[in-house]
């Protein structure tokens, strides 16, 4: 039974580093998303304003 319980012991240890892996994962994705969404506007809002300034001239 020691054994056993030894297995389990170490199966149940692995899903959680699986686990906190795949939250970090997660949570560094998202903030990747969102340094993107960033750029993006920004990107954006430059080119509207080349094209208001082009639109002026």
């Amino acid at each position: 039974m020691d054994k056993d319980q030894e297995m389990w012991e170490k199966l149940f240890h692995e899903l959680a580093c699986i686990k906190s892996e795949m939250k970090a994962f997660k949570l560094e994705t998202r903030a990747e998303l969102y340094q993107i969404k960033t750029e993006l506007k920004e990107w954006q809002r430059q080119n509207q304003q080349q094209g208001l300034s082009s639109e002026g001239e």
